[in-house]
Parts: structure tokens; C-alpha cells; sequence
């Protein structure tokens, strides 16, 4: 088979069978190395050590250099190109058609950069360095800047820095790379914060038994590459092979998570998942510190990005959450959350959708009136039934308004699928298993408004949920619908979450959708979900010497005075459970 050079130096690092092969990107190498230590771990770690040296001394031989042929722009084939798109957006009569122009000069800059020639070009093309979106302002044509506000200004840059700015063009140019610049420099510290935060919210989250015997999960479709190395509730393990079947066959299955684990503290091996080696997580792994650091790499990569434009944003696209400052207000939810959308207070009809005489519109549903500031628009209509925390408008919905409308459940798969555009639009595709064991460290508290009948809970307490949600279930039991007024719901229904009072409003929700009976429990303990800043979530744990690895060291020991707090040293260490080789909650020693 012929082949380059440099894949054969290559292939020489690696095992036979796994040799050959087409040009070798970052991916595509990542997806190789993965696939060896999962097919042939003993000869992994040979063939990496291998790769680096021969970087190494590739390197001292042959770096990587640019030149002026590398940033030359291809002026004629970026003319054609640009072209179709500079006349629409000079002809166009509104912001929205500009914008779609500017969309379409942003695509055909791309495409032209990711063919550029030379060492720019290759560096892009392999992973190695960059991105398109900057090789296309230096080589192609920047066809959009932002305001100081971040938001897309109408203006269309049809030169490339390397051929030479128009006076006008250069002004609003230089107007976003001081923006920019600012950004840059008052976020520098941003990072380092936000990873204190994740450390410290995640650091309990240890994988502390082998299978907490689960039947709930999260559900994923067969094509989502996530699904793979997870065990699905009904105990099959996702190899590449079951989920190529899965996706030809475009099934939805429901698969275990960290953030539906059950263990009554941590996380157990099934929920958690293969680890990159394919192998199952050691009792006593903390798989939270680790989330947290992948996490983590990212965020400073978002904070340096803020001095790399290049993207065309829509009107959709700036009411979304972006970079750092996106994955804070998620966490922090501040109370001036950016593009907050507007979400129904209860049950019912949409019954008018008028005019505000301040600007904006005010969306009538039954009783309550929701005002639509001018910057979003309505996205229901009139006659249109509605339920709690459902979007009346665009923009992004407050996470503590989605848990406090549709639950705990639903509040954690939110969470989770915002965090997760938020990194991917920041061009970091990371493990979903990562942000749900962060939701689940932080979306994991409910406050006791009622103890019921369980001696365990004292009014006002702040439980964890698996030990509510287990009080709950152990007297569990299903009732007609028509007979639930007054009991306790055991399990979310639709979006009502476990441990609310069915009431006769409630019943006739229920009913209208098809509901014939209720897991409730009788005289359970009645609970409402607690939402807290990510920074402040460790002031909930329990033992008040965790709670003092973190910056409220005054508020810790007050509260706990106040409280008469104890603390458990023995029972939060794994060290015990070793001594005793057993794993924790198996035995007496070493046991929470």
C-alpha cells in the first residue's frame, strides 16, 4: 500500500494490525490510540511512548515554519466566492436579511480556509493548531465583527488583514479587537475561580460501590456517541458494536448515569461507566475530581478565545450562552441572568397575547400575566395549552425556574444539555458523563416542608435527594387516581416532582393526560428541590468539616454552632473500608 512518509514513521510506533491508513489528525489519532488501549492494553503503552519521542526528535529536526505564501490571500477565488453574498447584503432593506448574508459570506470564508495550501492550512486541517475561523480573517475575508456588547454589527468586512483593511473597515476592526482586548484581560482570573468551584462541588463524588441496582437512567438516542461504554437499566453493556446496531436501528434507550446513580453516597462502577481504558472505575476512584478537571481544561481556552472573532452570530444566536461567562451564569444563575426567557408560572391555556404600552408583550395565561421584553419574541399562540416551566419566549430559561416548575429530574437533564451547548459551541465536545456528575453535585438538595410520618427529618431540613427520594420510596405504593387527593407523590409524574401533595387541581391535570394511577407514599415526608449558586452548594453538606474546604469558613462555623452539627470523620474516609477490604457500604467498617 503506498503511503506517505511521515505515516510510515507512524506506523512504525504502532502494533501491526493497526497500521496504514489515511492522513492522521488529532481526532483521528485520538480515536486510534483509544481504540488500542481498549483492544490491546499491554502494548499501549509502548506504542505512545514511542509516538513521543518520535515527536520529539521530528522536532529538533524539522519545525514547523510560516511564510508569506502561508497568509497570502487567493484574492480572485475569494472575490467569486464572496461575491453573491456582498450584493445580497448591500441590497438587503433589513437587519435579519444583512445578518443571513453575513451567514452566507461567513460559510463560503470558511470553506475557501479549510482548503488553504500551506503550513497555516495544515496546522488547521491536522487539530495540531488554530481553527478555520481564524486562518479565514487572516488569509480570506472577516465578514462580521461584534459590538462591545457582543452582538452582531451590520457591517460587512470583504478584505483580509493580510491583503490590507479599508479606512472604515479597519475603524470597526479595530473597534472589536479593543473589546476584545478588554475582555481578555478582566477575565484572566475567571478560570482559575470557576475550576476552584468545580473541584470543590465535585470532590465527594467517588465511585463507592459496585451496583446501586438503578432502574432509572437518562434517555439517549442510539447515535449519540455518549451512549457508548455505559450500561443501559436493562444491564447491557454499550460497545461499539451495540451502539452501531442501535443507531441503524434509531431506537431511544434509557441509559444509567452518574446523575441518576442511587448510591446513597457517590456514584457505583454501572452508573459510572467504562473508563477510557475500558475497564470498570476502582471502588475509592474519584471520578469527581477528575470530571472536574476535564471540565476545567476548557475554560481557559473560552477566556482566550474572547480575542478571536470570526463567527457570524444570528438573532437566535445572541440570546444563547457562550464561552466562560456562559458556563458561570449557568452555575452562579445571577440574578441579571443573560437572555432570560420567559417561562409559564402554572397550568393552563395561552388566553391573549397583547401589546405592552411600555414596548414588548404581555402573554395571558388563566390568572397570570407574563411580560416579553422587547429584546425576545413569543414563541406560543393564542388557544395554546401551556404547563409550568414551559417557554413562552426565545432566550435561555434560568436552570432554578426549571427545577422549581418541572422538578428535580427535568432541572438536571436542563442543566446538562445547556452545559453541554454552551462547551460545544465553545468547540470543546466533552464526556456528558462529566457534566452529569456535576449536575448531580450540584441540583441535589431538597428542603423538608413537611417530615410526615418519618422520624428521620426535622421541618426546614436540607437532605440529600437519594436519601429523601429512598425515605419516600420504602413505603411507596399505587393508588387510583381519583383516590390520591392528600397523599404524597413517591416518583415524578409529568413534570409534578416526588414529594408533592396530589391535590384535586393536580388530579385534573393528571387526568386530562391520560393518568389512571399514582406512586404515592402515605404520610411521606413532603419536600420542595433547593437550588443554590455552585459556589455556595458546599455550605449543604451535611458534615460540617466538608463544609469547610471552601471560602464560607465564618458562615460554616456559625451555622454549625447554631445547629449543634457533628461531624462523621470515619465515616467519610475510604481509608477504613480498605483496611477492612470491603467496599463501602458492603460492611460495617468502612460503610456510611
Amino acid at each position: 500500500m503506498a503511503t506517505t512518509l511521515g505515516r510510515h514513521l507512524v506506523d512504525t510506533a504502532l502494533p501491526e494490525k493497526w497500521r496504514g491508513g489515511g492522513v492522521l489528525t488529532k481526532t483521528s489519532l485520538n480515536t486510534l490510540l483509544v481504540g488500542l488501549a481498549k483492544a490491546d492494553p499491554g502494548k499501549y503503552p509502548a506504542a505512545v511512548t514511542h509516538l513521543k519521542r518520535l515527536g520529539d526528535e521530528l522536532a529538533t529536526i524539522d519545525g514547523i515554519s510560516v511564510g508569506l505564501d502561508d497568509i497570502a490571500p487567493r484574492v480572485e477565488e475569494r472575490d467569486r466566492a464572496l461575491q453573491p453574498h456582498v450584493d445580497a447584503f448591500h441590497k438587503a432593506t433589513t437587519v435579519a436579511a444583512k445578518e443571513h448574508a453575513l451567514a452566507g459570506g461567513f460559510d463560503a470564508m470558511l470553506t475557501l480556509a479549510k482548503r488553504h495550501p500551506g503550513t497555516l492550512g495544515e496546522m488547521v486541517r491536522s487539530g495540531g493548531r488554530g481553527n478555520a475561523a481564524q486562518l479565514m480573517r487572516t488569509v480570506g475575508a472577516p465578514v462580521m465583527v461584534q459590538d462591545s456588547k457582543g452582538k452582531t454589527v451590520p457591517w460587512l468586512i470583504s478584505r483580509s488583514f493580510s491583503e490590507g483593511l479599508k479606512p472604515a473597515d479597519a475603524w470597526v476592526a479595530n473597534a472589536e479587537a479593543r473589546k476584545n482586548a478588554v475582555l481578555s484581560n478582566i477575565s484572566v482570573t475567571e478560570p482559575g475561580d470557576l475550576s476552584k468551584i468545580l473541584v470543590n462541588n465535585m470532590s465527594n463524588q467517588l465511585i463507592t460501590m459496585r451496583d446501586c441496582g438503578t432502574k432509572n437512567g437518562v434517555a439517549m438516542l442510539g447515535t449519540d456517541s455518549h451512549l457508548i461504554d455505559r450500561y443501559l437499566v436493562d444491564g447491557r453493556l454499550v460497545t461499539p458494536q451495540l451502539a452501531s446496531e442501535l443507531a441503524h436501528a434509531g431506537k431511544t434507550v434509557i441509559a444509567r448515569s452518574p446523575m441518576t446513580c442511587e448510591a446513597p453516597h457517590g456514584i457505583c462502577q454501572r452508573c459510572q461507566g467504562l473508563d477510557a481504558m475500558g475497564q470498570h472505575h476502582p471502588v475509592g476512584t474519584n471520578v469527581g475530581v477528575r470530571a472536574a478537571q476535564a471540565l476545567s481544561e476548557p475554560l481557559t481556552q473560552f477566556a482566550l478565545n474572547a480575542k478571536h472573532g470570526g463567527r457570524v452570530a444570528s438573532a437566535d444566536d445572541e440570546k444563547r450562552l457562550e464561552g466562560i461567562k456562559g458556563v458561570r451564569a449557568l452555575l452562579e444563575i445571577p440574578s441579571a441572568f443573560a437572555h432570560k426567557a420567559v417561562l409559564a408560572g402554572h397550568d393552563g391555556t395561552v388566553d391573549t397575547i397583547v401589546a405592552a404600552p411600555q414596548g414588548g408583550t404581555y402573554v395571558h395565561v388563566g390568572t397570570l400575566s407574563h411580560y416579553v421584553p422587547p429584546a425576545h419574541r413569543v414563541t406560543v399562540t393564542s388557544g395554546q395549552a401551556v404547563y409550568a416551566g414551559d417557554l413562552l419566549s426565545d432566550g435561555v430559561p434560568r436552570p432554578d425556574e426549571i427545577v422549581q416548575h418541572k422538578g428535580m429530574g427535568e432541572g438536571r437533564r436542563y442543566l446538562v444539555d445547556a452545559l453541554a451547548d454552551v462547551y460545544a459551541r465553545g468547540g470543546s465536545e466533552t464526556d456528558k458523563r462529566h457534566l452529569e456528575t456535576l449536575v448531580k453535585s450540584t441540583l441535589n438538595h431538597v428542603q423538608i416542608v413537611d417530615p410526615g410520618a418519618d422520624d428521620a427529618f426535622v421541618k426546614g431540613d436540607i437532605v440529600d435527594y437519594n436519601r429523601f427520594h429512598a425515605a419516600i420510596a420504602a413505603s411507596r405504593r399505587h393508588v387510583p387516581l381519583q383516590d390520591a387527593a392528600g397523599e404524597t407523590l413517591a416518583a415524578g409524574v409529568l413534570h409534578h416532582v416526588a414529594g408533592t401533595l396530589v391535590t384535586s387541581p393536580m388530579i385534573a391535570q393528571l387526568a386530562k393526560n391520560s393518568v389512571t394511577t399514582l406512586p404515592v407514599a402515605t404520610l411521606g415526608p413532603r419536600a420542595v428541590p433547593v437550588v443554590r449558586p455552585a459556589s455556595r452548594v458546599p455550605l449543604l453538606n451535611p458534615d460540617w468539616m466538608a463544609r469547610l474546604a471552601h471560602r464560607y469558613l465564618k458562615e460554616t462555623l456559625l451555622t454549625g454552632i447554631h445547629r449543634g452539627d457533628v461531624s462523621n470523620l470515619h465515616g467519610a474516609s475510604p481509608v477504613p473500608g480498605y483496611a477492612a477490604g470491603t467496599e463501602f457500604g458492603q460492611g460495617t467498617e468502612g460503610s456510611y
